[in-house]
């Protein structure tokens, strides 16, 4: 005989579902406490750019400060360029549009680096920075498109990070991940 009483309407609970339930909640917290601890799908850092602050002349150099800022909870280094003039610029993507939304030329400089040889210079030297914390980098603009014709020009930059470029503290190596990181857009005028 059941002893057992259930208020009027109430169905008794599907053992299974429920067995089943119980299982997923405790494997889901037992990963969350075991796991080591990752970056996910959140950037490491922020990319802003400041735009000029006034029009710039046909034919003059052209160059942005662009910020990257620390946006973990962990001390984060990024790989920088060596040298005793280090050039970050070939570090990032730079997306130059004119106002008709088209990319505009690469510049000489670039174009005559195409099909020769280069050399890949790894580093191992990085810009650490503390959650929060930033630096500027100065891009030249100028040395990888050609903005020389008057007029309002768009630009934007991205840079890719992985585990070979970025190093996060508290973050095994394997657990960074890769992605890239755009920055806002802005907007050059080029006066005569």
């Amino acid at each position: 005989m059941n002893t057992h009483h259930r208020p009027h309407g109430t169905k008794a609970p599907n053992n299974m579902r429920y067995r089943f339930a119980v299982a997923l909640l405790l494997s889901i917290i037992a990963a969350l406490v075991v796991a080591p601890a990752t970056l996910g799908q959140n950037q490491p850092f922020s990319l802003t750019i400041a735009p000029p602050s006034k029009p710039i002349k046909s034919g003059a150099k052209v160059y942005l400060l662009v910020t990257v800022t620390n946006t973990t909870d962990h001390t984060t280094g990024l790989i920088r360029s060596s040298g005793s003039l280090p050039d970050e610029g070939f570090r990032y993507h730079i997306d130059v549009r004119d106002s008709g939304g088209h990319e505009r030329p690469q510049s000489a400089r670039l174009r005559g680096l195409k099909g020769k040889m280069t050399m890949s210079q790894s580093s191992n030297l990085a810009r650490w920075l503390k959650p929060g914390e930033s630096f500027v980098d100065r891009i030249a603009v100028t040395r990888f498109y050609d903005v020389t014709l008057p007029g309002e020009y768009s630009v934007s930059v991205a840079r890719h990070f992985d585990r070979n470029n970025i190093a996060i503290k508290g973050i095994p190596p394997e657990a960074i991940g890769s992605g890239i990181v755009k920055s806002n857009t802005v907007t050059i005028t080029i006066i005569k």
